[in-house]
Order: C-alpha cells, then structure tokens, then sequence
C-alpha cells in the first residue's frame, strides 16, 4: 500500500471529522499521472546530456583534439630524430674543426645546455601529457641550437683570422726556381765571401740568379722600408707581415714598390740586382719572427711546383684571370 497522508472533512450531520476515501480507479490514476511525469523527466534529460556530450560541435571538437595529439607526436619524434643528428653530425663536426683551429672542444655538458624549471599553471590537462613533452623538448632543442649557433660563430670568426694568418707566412721562394742557378749561402755561420777569413752569422740564404730577375713577396703584409740600405744590403725592401713575422729582400737592381704599400703574396716587389756589399746578381733573403732572424728554408714550400708557383705570381700580379 501507498503510505499517503490521510485526509478528512466535517460531516455537519454527525457533527464529526471523518476520513476521505478515495476508490482504486482514483489510486491507478494518480500512479499514472507520477509514473508519466517521470517518463518524460528521464527523457528530457537523455535529450539534454545528448546533446551536450555528443553534438556534432562536441565530436568536431574530440576530432580536433585526436589530430592534434596525433601531430604532437610526429613532432615529438621528429624532434628527437633532429637532436641524434644535431649529436651525431653537427656536434662532432663542430669538435673537428675546432681541433683544427687550435680551440678548445665544447664538452657535452656544455652542448646540452642547462633547462628546467617548474611546470605553468592553466596550461592543461593537454600539454601535461603529449603535449608538455614536445614543449620541454623544443625548448632542449632551442637551448642547443643557440649553443651550436654561437660555436660556428666563433668557428668562423677564428677560421678568417687563420686564413689571414696563412696569406701573411711567408710560405714561397721569393724567385722562381727556374730563374734561380744556385744557393751560395745558407742560413747560419759562414766565412766572410770579401776576405775569407773571419766567420759570421748569415741571417738568410743568397739565391744566385741572373740580374734584373722578378722578385716577389713571399707572402701578404705592409712595406715598411723601400730603399738603399746604409748598412751594406744595397737597394733593399723590408715587409711587415703582421702576426710577428716580416721578410728582408737585399741587393736589389731595381725597387718596384715603395713605403706604405699593401702587397700580396707573389706580388712583384724588384728586380734582382747586386747593389750594396755584394760579390755578384744575387737576392739576399731573411725570415724573422719578433725580430728575430730565422731560416728561411723551413718556410719553403718544396712541393710547389712550377705552374703552381707560376699561378700564384698570376693571380698575385693579374688578378683572378
């Protein structure tokens, strides 16, 4: 039975309160009526939570959601792929030449670089799965990248200066060697070529060649002095080649360069001659280092050959032809 609140009304001929009863007919309607009303509630509320969990925004939406996880992780992956080969080729690549040009390797401690940090609130449910890892990623890869950038600057930067550094060695024979007959003093102690008695200290070697030969810079610099000696070397011409080193060319017949000139390697700078203290046509050479004479010789390319030298005296004198 259906407990319900019992209901009463006055009898005025009994003078008493008695109870309404209602027949079966009123009871089954009444169930009727409640069991409906609850029908339709239900229904209204599948309609509403329907429409809300799986419109067609909704669907649009997890779609979306479902590409863009998926596209996170090939750029996940792709991100890794770019690190091995930024580790594998780039970063030794960089180690070599580095070794090259006398610098110190980066350890990869450096390379890596430092990152971290604590996570930024309101990012989402998202980016703390898939998506917080391609963060944290990109930024590995972004810290790295600028490290590798700075490295090739500084790579670079000490590449020109080596390069500008090898175009002032000198690093040829100031006269062909089809030109020159013989070597008739070596660097270091010899007898005095006029009296044959006393030794002395020959600070270069004497090439012997015919007068009025091309003479040529034996590498890039400045002329500091183009002039007849006072100190026996004749017609002289001295050269800065900056980096310490600077080259001596003596006993000159003719000078083609003057004080203050930019010369380059293989650049036509005099005749040979035998003007000053000289016995016969030859050059008088030196190599010094911080002032200080050093033998020549080592500063030779022997393996030059002809057309090579040839080609050097070219572009030198020509231009790139």
């Amino acid at each position: 039975m259906i407990l319900r609140k019992k209901k009463y009304y006055y009898n005025p001929v009994t003078l008493t309160f008695d109870e309404i009863r209602h027949d079966g007919g009123y009871l089954a309607r009444r169930i009727l009526i409640i069991v409906f009303i609850a029908i339709v509630l239900i229904a209204f509320s599948g309609y509403l939570l329907n429409f809300h969990l799986y419109s067609p925004e909704a669907c649009k939406l997890e779609k979306k959601a479902t590409l863009l996880a998926n596209e996170f992780t090939r750029l996940l992956d792709q991100s890794e792929t770019y690190e091995s080969v930024l580790e594998s080729t780039y970063f030794a690549d960089d180690n070599l030449y580095r070794i090259i040009l006398q610098l110190d390797t980066l350890p990869l401690s450096i390379r890596y670089g430092g990152t971290g940090g604590s996570s930024q609130e309101g990012t989402g449910i998202f980016l703390s799965g898939i998506g917080h890892q391609l963060e944290k990623q990109i930024e590995k890869l972004d810290v790295q990248l600028q490290i590798q950038s700075n490295s090739f600057h500084t790579i670079y930067n000490k590449a020109i200066e080596h390069a500008d550094r090898l175009k002032r060695l000198p690093a040829m024979q100031p006269v062909s060697k089809m030109d020159v007959l013989y070597i008739s003093s070596y660097f270091g102690t010899r007898t005095d070529p006029f009296n044959h008695a006393n030794e002395q200290v020959h600070s270069g070697i004497d090439f012997v060649a015919p007068s009025g030969v091309n003479v040529y810079a034996t590498a890039d610099g400045v002329v500091t002095l183009s002039r007849i000696s006072r100190t026996g070397y004749g017609n002289e011409i001295i050269i800065d080649h900056s980096f310490g080193y600077s080259t001596r060319y003596a006993h000159l017949q003719e000078l083609l360069v003057k004080t203050g000139d930019q010369v380059e390697r293989g650049q036509l700078i005099g005749k040979l001659g035998s003007s000053g203290r000289s016995t016969g046509p030859h050059l008088h050479y030196e190599v010094r280092y911080e002032n200080k004479a050093i033998n020549p010789i080592s500063y030779f390319e022997h393996n030059l050959s002809l057309d090579e030298y040839n080609e050097i005296i070219l572009r030198a004198n020509y231009g790139n032809y």
